[in-house]
């Protein structure tokens, strides 16, 4: 019998990000493949605990989110796409890791031809989404989704 965190990679994490990588200028299969990979660290931490205490699951949780940002460091703007999806504006960390976003408005995509202005869009272009960094920073959002579900997978 597959796990909890296995059935859920295979039902949800893997379709949902294989959706994104058909399709990579829609920002809402972006952001949910964000939103699920984000909480397959979640099954993974909490694989065989049978507790219900808050303060030891999100210990748990904390620590497998630790452990696959230093093996992907992809994984954090992972988790910024989706908390940022999740509550529009982030708050700036008082201990840890600063944030790489601080807002959804952060997520977006190059101009289509049909939202380019007159003259600048092209028939077939490559429209990609993308993440604007707080520190100016612009990364494709693409890339990091295949490392870290990969990471996810390889995690033992």
């Amino acid at each position: 019998m597959a796990s909890e965190a296995a059935d859920f990679f295979t039902w949800t994490v893997k379709p949902t990000v294989s959706e994104f990588l058909v399709n990579p200028r829609d920002i809402r299969r972006g952001r949910l493949a964000a939103i699920v990979l984000n909480h397959m660290a979640d099954y993974l931490a909490l694989e065989g605990y049978v507790g219900h205490e808050r303060s030891e699951m999100d210990r748990r949780v904390k620590a497998v989110r630790e452990e696959l940002t230093a093996r992907c460091p992809d994984f954090s703007l992972i988790r910024d796409i989706a908390d940022a999806t999740k509550h529009a504006k982030l708050s700036v960390p008082k201990k840890g890791p600063p944030r790489d976003l601080s807002s959804s408005q952060q997520i977006t995509r190059s101009p289509g031809i049909f939202q380019a202005p007159f003259g600048e869009g092209v028939f077939a272009e490559a429209v990609i989404v993308f993440a604007t960094l707080n520190d100016g920073t612009v990364k494709r959002k693409r890339p990091a989704l295949p490392s870290s579900s990969v990471r996810l997978c390889q995690r033992g």
